[in-house]
């Protein structure tokens, strides 16, 4: 039949791309909806949201980059509870000028990062947009016994699993333009989910209070997980900060702390833990600690200072 709707043909040619033999999957993509067997234990949702201009600029960023990360961003919320991915659904809002070989791109970079994980694009949709493109995924997992941001006590010390104000160092070396940066641009545009720290964690699952992923900025982010009537100080000196954030602070006359306080979408984990359990998490790095005095602080070897004005990021 002619003049059939394109719709019809891209979505075709995104299942060809995506769809993978699974033993759990009982109704394949291409139905009204997706359907599978149950996995043991507990089932894990998540969704994150990424729009242009919002979130993101094309160019910047390319087709590759978006399919990584827009998964990534949700692995990253499955590896904070503990948790495996399982499935994933895609749907796009899509405006005039992303062609069908960007399609192709962004799904080959999704499905990429996807088979690292044993996580298979199941569904999702398509429709048009006369303004900004927006990207929509879920991701559904499951796990033993969910980790939670509840639970962390004063006392606990705060740790994270890798450098901070990284990828805010690639956001500004990508923004301004400028050379150099190429660990930071990476990590802002293809973050890596810490999936890899999860079998860890489940090990010593009795030893953690509390686990979110860090997206939103590091204070922005331990606030969430502030115990009822305490307060957090943080500690400077300690603070994960790669070359690349110390070199561009430097060059743009910026307190490099400030990359790590307020800077977001690094999606390293961020653990609540007794002091007495730090030897067991050698790798994590020490980033603050609850207290009993209320307020948030930035401390030093030589001095302790409020931290009153909220800088971090602001969804509204």
């Amino acid at each position: 039949m002619r003049n059939t709707p394109k719709e019809w043909s891209l979505i075709d040619k995104i299942r060809q791309r995506v769809q993978r033999p699974n033993e759990h999957t009982v109704v394949p993509l291409g139905d009204d909806a997706f359907v599978f067997k149950n996995f043991p234990g507990y089932s894990v949702i998540c969704q994150d949201m990424m729009v242009e201009n919002v979130h993101f600029r094309l160019d910047y960023c390319s087709a590759e980059d978006l399919g990584h990360k827009a998964l990534a961003v949700n692995l990253s919320d499955i590896a904070a509870m503990g948790a495996r991915p399982h499935f994933a659904q895609v749907s796009l809002a899509l405006p005039k000028n992303i062609t069908e070989s960007w399609l192709d791109a962004f799904y080959k970079s999704m499905s990429d990062l996807a088979d690292k994980f044993e996580c298979e694009i199941v569904g999702g949709d398509l429709a048009f947009s006369d303004d900004k493109l927006v990207i929509d995924v879920s991701v559904h997992g499951s796990c033993e016994k969910p980790l939670t941001r509840k639970g962390a006590c004063v006392g606990d010390l705060l740790l994270s699993s890798g450098p901070l104000g990284l990828s805010h160092t690639g956001l500004l070396a990508l923004q301004k333009n400028l050379e150099g940066c190429a660990t930071a641009k990476t990590k802002h545009r293809r973050p890596t989910p810490r999936l890899d720290l999860v079998a860890d964690m489940i090990q010593r699952r009795f030893e953690i209070h509390a686990v979110m992923d860090c997206s939103d900025g590091l204070v922005n982010d331990a606030l969430r997980l502030l115990p009822e009537n305490s307060g957090i100080t943080f500690f400077k000196e300690s603070l994960p900060l790669h070359e690349e954030t110390l070199e561009l602070a430097k060059k743009l006359n910026i307190p490099a702390t400030d990359f790590a306080l307020w800077g977001g979408e690094d999606y390293e984990l961020l653990i609540a833990i007794p002091a007495d359990c730090y030897g067991h998490f050698s790798k994590w790095h020490m980033v603050g600690q609850f207290t009993s005095e209320k307020g948030v602080f930035l401390s030093d070897k030589n001095s302790k200072e409020e931290i009153l004005e909220f800088k971090g990021w602001k969804h509204f």
